[in-house]
């Protein structure tokens, strides 16, 4: 076998790795969201992704972000304020019975303030 080819054949493993990683992470997060709030699994990865694009980052990195909030909480750990954010925007959004929005969710009016 070529140089060439184990290289991309590494490549290609690294990348499954990164992927796999990654989506362990999003279905926790999903599972957070749906036992946080009363919506179906389906509904917390759409809320998910909502607030991915909201805040312009990865869907992963959300994710993960999310979830080490989590941890940290959960173990008295000082929780990044950037993160929390996360989680107050999850609180603040709710599941859109009507399917008025694209992403089935709509933001509350009312603010949550911390």
């Amino acid at each position: 076998m070529s140089s060439a080819r184990i290289t991309a054949l590494e490549a290609e493993v690294a990348g499954l790795r990164k992927a796999l990683v990654s989506r362990t992470v999003i279905g926790q997060a999903t599972g957070l969201i749906a036992a946080r709030k009363p919506c179906t699994p389906q509904q917390a990865f759409q809320l998910l992704v909502h607030i991915s694009q909201h805040h312009n980052i990865k869907l992963h990195v959300a994710a993960d972000r999310l979830v080490t909030a989590f941890v940290h909480a959960h173990l008295g750990r000082p929780v990044d304020l950037a993160d929390q954010m996360l989680w107050d925007h999850v609180d603040a959004t709710t599941a859109n019975e009507s399917g008025g929005s694209d992403d089935g969710f709509a933001e509350e009016a009312s603010s949550t303030s911390p």
